[in-house]
C-alpha cells in the first residue's frame, strides 16, 4: 500500500496517516464490511479514496517525491565515467518526471497500476472506480503521449546525426 501510495504521488506523512487511518477504520467497522473477492484491490481502492478525501487533488498528485534513480544510474569503474553517467542519469530522470507530469493524474495512476503493480485492466478499473474500457483508454492515451515524445526525440537525433 505504501509503495502504491508513493507511486501515485502521496506525500510521506499524509500517506502514512492515510494507511493508518484505513486500517483503523477497517477494524472499527469490521462488522459492517461486506465480503470481497480481492482484499488487495479493496485496500488499493480504499487508500486511494482516503488520500483523495484528505488532500486536494492537485496537492495529492505531485511527483516531487517520486524517486526513480535506481532505474537510470548504473555503477561504472572510473570516477569520471561515474560522474558523466550520474549527470546523464539525472537529466533522464528530469525528462521522465516532466513527461510523467504531462500525463493527466488518472492516466499516470492507471499506468502505475498497469506497469508497476502489474494489474490487468479489470483490476485497474476496480481500483479507479471506472469501467474496464475507460481503464484501457487511460493507459492507451498515456502510452500514446509517451510514444509521441519518443518519436520526436528519435527524429531529432536522426536529423542531427545524419
Amino acid at each position: 500500500l505504501y509503495n502504491y501510495g508513493r507511486k501515485i504521488g502521496g506525500v510521506n506523512a499524509v500517506l502514512e496517516d492515510a494507511i493508518h487511518d484505513l486500517f483503523v477504520d477497517l477494524w472499527r467497522f469490521r462488522e459492517k464490511l461486506s465480503p470481497t473477492t480481492s482484499v488487495r484491490f479493496y485496500l488499493y481502492r480504499s487508500l486511494r479514496r482516503k488520500l483523495l478525501r484528505n488532500e486536494s487533488r492537485k496537492a495529492f498528485f505531485t511527483l516531487d517525491d517520486f524517486v526513480i534513480e535506481d532505474v537510470w544510474l548504473t555503477p561504472t569503474p572510473s570516477s569520471e565515467q561515474k560522474l558523466i553517467d550520474e549527470e546523464s542519469g539525472h537529466q533522464r530522470i528530469h525528462r521522465l518526471r516532466k513527461l510523467l507530469n504531462d500525463l493527466s493524474p488518472r492516466q499516470y495512476e492507471a499506468m502505475v497500476l498497469r506497469f508497476y503493480d502489474e494489474m490487468d485492466f479489470e483490476e485497474i478499473a476496480a481500483v479507479l472506480n471506472v469501467n474496464e474500457q475507460s481503464a484501457r483508454n487511460l493507459v492507451q492515451r498515456g502510452l500514446t503521449q509517451l510514444r509521441q515524445y519518443v518519436k520526436y526525440v528519435l527524429s531529432f537525433f536522426v536529423i542531427l546525426f545524419y
